[in-house]
Order: C-alpha cells, then structure tokens, then sequence
C-alpha cells in the first residue's frame, strides 16, 4: 500500500466508520420481483447507459441513442448516431454537460460527441491512443481511458490514460497512471488489466481486477499519485507464466470489475464479475460475484464492512455495473435483473428491492429522478420504480444475453 506524496484530505477529512467489524452480507436477497416498471423503450443494441437531466444516453455497440424521458412513462429516442472508423465496439458511453465520450473496445481509442442539442448528437472526432478502450470517464475537462496493453507480458502496461477535452476539437493526451510504477508485481502478475474507472473531486478510482483497486490523486492530471490500494486477490501478483490460466481470470477471488465511491468519498463499492467454477462444464455452481463495500476514510487502513450478494433468482447472474448515492445502491446482475439496495449504514447493506424478467438481461442501473434507469442488453432501456408502475417484462427482447463467460 502507497500513500499519497501530496497533502491529501479529500478521503482522510471525511468522518470516519471505524468500530464496524467482520464482513456481513446483505439482507433480502430474495425480494425480487418488487421493483415495478414505469416506463420502456427500445433501443437497438443497448449496452451502457448514463443519465444527465432528462435524457439518457446509451451505447449501441455502433454507436449512440439518446432517449428523451422528461415523461417516465413515455420515453422516446430522439437521437441517434453512428459512430465513423476506426471507432469500433462501442461498450461505453459516458455524458458530462454537451459532451459525450465513447469507448471503442474494438477500435484504438474514443470518439467525441457534441451532444449540446441532445436530439442531434454530432461527433467531434476520434481520439486515436493505439490500444482498445473498454471503458472511459469524463470529469471536469479530461477524459480518462482504460488501456491495457501487453508488453513483458498479459496486462503488464495496464494504465488509465488522460485525455484534456477541454477543448474537443483538439484533445490531448497529458498523463496516465500506470499500474508498474508503484505496484510491478501486480503488474506482472497478467490478470489485472485496468477495467473500468470513477472520477469524483480529483480522485481516481481504478479497477485493476485481481489487484483490486487503486485510488490515485488527479488533482494534477499530469501527474497522478497513489493513494491506496486495497482488495487484492491472494495471486495477483503472482505470474501467469506461458499458458493465459482463464479459470483464474473468470473465477473466484478477485475480479474487480466495476468501482465508485460514496458521495462523499468514505467508501468504495467494488462489484466482482465473477463466474462459477467450472462455468462451463458445472454451470449449477453457484460461486457468482457481488459488490463488496469498503471503509476508505483512513486511506492507510481501508476495512472491508461488508458484501451485497447477487440476487436469490435461478439464472446467471453475477455482478455488473452499478450506481451509488448518499444511502442506496442501484446494482444490474445481468438475467439476474435490477435490485436497490439500502445502505444507509455500509457495514449492514439490505436489499429493499428488485426487477427480474425471464428474457432480459442488465448491463448497467443508474439511480436518476427517483428512479432505476436500467439497458437491458441489445434490447432498451427501463425506468423502474418501488411504489409505482407495473409488475411485468418489457415490450422489447434483448438480443446480447450472455452464454459463456467473457469480460464484459
């Protein structure tokens, strides 16, 4: 673990949890049928979904769709485009005021959008940094990139790359955090690429797989510091010699692969794309991922207080993305469903909620406007709510449901 080399208070200012012991599990994980559906929409190829106001934007595979969901429970899509090559694969979308970022996991980079007339989304151009992006963040005039490159071996340049959109017209590429400088063994270990990524009051969040998550200060994007590490699996840093070992990669422990801080930056949820053991020859173990809540206000001593187990439905249903504010927790488990979560105290997480419908599958949930903004995979988006609404699928049918493993 790696203290900061600046004056940092962001996390250690922050009031503090500890006295909470030992790691529990969320409550209720049965309730799954009591979300309610206020809303749906088709969008073709949906993925990643982030929200801004009244619109939600929506990875296409292709490219973007903005829905328009000023009326819950009549969105429409009333953007669209497709994004120009080498853009490719297009898993990620994230929005921060008129701009739009896309990663390409097929392509070397992300393109920009001006998305200042959400109905005509318009791209600036491709940000070209030679490697495949699976995820991206914007925050505050910079985009930061997952790259995972291969040098002495799997994974072994995993970074996160800073872009200065500032200006998207001319982006520039002005530092990165590379996972060798300040932790070679994880590194060199060959399973902890650089997956996804948070950005919150000039703190970096990274999820680095098996090596768990590392926190870095950006307060100066060209030059990141670490914070803390935390979370590693017990052979992260241990290396993968010749053969790639996948049963590793997929199963338990480890799997960091989605991360965001609370509001105020005191705890850190940390969901596991995790499969069972075996998945494919004994696809009946049930070894799934959960979200895992983490005590960060000493950063030289983060505490894990507790794991929110995936939801108790018979389907494949590991943790994906998720969102968090001030008290809950908006979690997708892929054919899992949707499930929100109170967690008002982290150290005793209670699942208050949840949406499964035989045929859909989620990629991402975001908490917006009192509702559950859920991208049910290749097939649209639903806008759920715990008072209101029906208890049903939705019109559409996903296309993308997972069968086999693979990092998504």
């Amino acid at each position: 673990m790696k203290l900061p080399r600046r004056q940092f208070l962001k996390l250690s200012g922050t009031a503090g949890l500890a006295g909470f012991a030992g790691v529990t599990s969320a409550r209720g994980t049965d309730q799954a049928e009591s979300l309610r559906l206020f809303g749906d929409v088709a969008v073709s190829g949906a993925l990643e979904v982030s929200t801004q106001g009244n619109y939600a934007y929506v990875a296409t595979g292709d490219g973007l769709s903005v829905v328009d969901w000023t009326t819950p429970g009549r969105p429409n899509v009333v953007g669209t485009m497709t994004a120009s090559a080498p853009a490719g694969g297009i898993l990620d979308a994230k929005v921060d005021g008129d701009l739009a970022a896309l990663a390409s996991n097929g392509g070397p980079g992300i393109t920009l959008v001006d998305v200042s007339d959400p109905t005509t989304p318009t791209e600036y151009g491709f940000v070209d940094v030679g490697h495949h992006i699976h995820n991206v963040f914007l925050h505050e005039g910079y985009a930061y990139l997952t790259v995972n490159e291969s040098g002495s071996g799997p994974f072994s340049e995993a970074r996160t790359t800073i872009v200065d959109v500032s200006d998207p017209t001319a982006p520039t590429t002005v530092g990165a955090y590379r996972l060798k400088d300040d932790f070679p063994g994880y590194a060199a270990g060959g399973v902890n690429p650089c997956h996804d990524i948070y950005v919150q009051d000039d703190v970096l969040y990274q999820a680095f797989w098996d090596a768990g998550v590392v926190v870095a200060d950006v307060s100066d994007p060209t030059d990141p510091q670490t914070i803390t590490q935390f979370g590693a699996a017990p052979m992260a840093d241990t290396p993968v010699g010749d053969s790639f070992p996948t049963e590793r990669y997929l199963t338990a422990p480890g799997n960091a692969h989605y991360v965001q801080p609370s509001p105020d930056g005191s705890l850190v949820y940390v969901g596991a794309e995790t499969f069972p053991d075996g998945f494919v020859s004994n696809p009946d173990n049930d070894d799934y991922g959960g979200i895992r809540v983490f005590d960060v206000s000493n950063p030289a001593s983060p505490m894990e207080l507790a794991r929110i187990d995936p939801p108790n439905v018979d389907a494949f249903r590991t943790s994906h993305n998720f969102d968090v504010t001030a008290n809950r927790l908006h979690a997708s488990w892929y054919d899992g469903g949707v499930t929100v979560h109170d967690v008002s105290d982290p150290a005793n997480p209670e699942t208050l909620s949840g949406y499964h419908a035989d045929g859909s599958s989620f990629w991402g949930a975001q908490a917006a406007r009192g509702f559950t903004v859920a991208s049910d995979i290749g097939g649209g988006l639903v806008f759920l709510h715990e008072d209101t609404g029906q208890q049903r699928p939705p019109a559409f049918e996903g296309t993308a449901r997972p069968t086999t493993p693979g990092i998504r």
